[in-house]
Order: structure tokens, then C-alpha cells, then sequence
């Protein structure tokens, strides 16, 4: 039953650390939304100065890259994880689940990731930056 525990508190510890990475990502995703409400304002109105397009572009850079930190640290978070289940198998057997979650997790972003982040940059400096026709 030990050997059990040790695997179910790895496990609970990724879940408990995925938590608090997704109420991050919400926060983001809802920053991402006021920063297409700036940016579709200015292309909408399109008398805004100078000023306030350098504000908002450093807005809309700033929470793609709190973002891209957030989803680092959820890869981060397997990474970490996969490594104690590793650490754990050379002196308990562990479920195949885990051995799965070992092999998968490497760390990086994929690239749905930076697909998803670039094309939210792209589509609002292009909001910013380009004037309606």
C-alpha cells in the first residue's frame, strides 16, 4: 500500500500544481480578450494617436509573453513530475500511466502552442497597426 501512496501523491501533487497553472491561463485568456477589446477599438475608430497604439501594442506583447510563461510552467510542471515518477521506478514499480507520462512529457511547448500565440500577436498588431480599408 506504501508503494501505492507514493505513486497517488505524485499524482496528486501534478494535479494540485495543474490547478494553479490553469487559473493562471484563465486570467491570460481574459487579458488576451481585454487586449482584443483595445485593439479592435483603435481599428474600429481609427483616430487614435500614436501614444495609445504604443501603449496598447506593449499591453498585447506583455500578457502573449505572461502567457507563454504560463504554458513554459505547465510544461515545466510535467517535466518536473515525469522526472519523480522516473526517480520512483528505480525503486518501485510504477503504473503504466506513469511510465506513459514519463515518455510523453520532454518539456517543450508544442506547436499548437506557438501556432495559437503567434496568430493571437499577429491578429492584433495587425488590428494596431493597419488601417481598416
Amino acid at each position: 500500500m506504501d508503494q501505492f501512496m507514493n505513486e497517488m501523491a505524485i499524482w496528486n501533487g501534478m494535479n494540485t500544481a495543474f490547478i494553479s497553472n490553469a487559473i493562471f491561463f484563465a486570467a491570460c485568456s481574459f487579458l488576451i480578450w481585454v487586449g482584443f477589446r483595445f485593439t479592435s477599438r483603435i481599428y474600429y475608430d481609427g483616430d487614435v494617436n500614436l501614444l495609445g497604439k504604443i501603449f496598447t501594442t506593449l499591453f498585447c506583447l506583455s500578457i502573449a509573453v505572461f502567457t507563454l510563461v504560463t504554458m513554459a510552467q505547465g510544461q515545466n510542471i510535467a517535466f518536473g513530475y515525469a522526472n519523480a515518477f522516473s526517480a520512483l521506478s528505480e525503486v518501485q514499480d510504477i503504473s503504466s500511466n506513469a511510465e506513459n507520462f514519463v515518455a510523453m512529457a520532454d518539456g517543450k511547448l508544442g506547436i499548437v502552442q506557438w501556432v495559437f500565440l503567434g496568430s493571437i500577436v499577429v491578429m492584433q498588431m495587425t488590428q494596431i497597426w493597419v488601417k481598416k480599408s
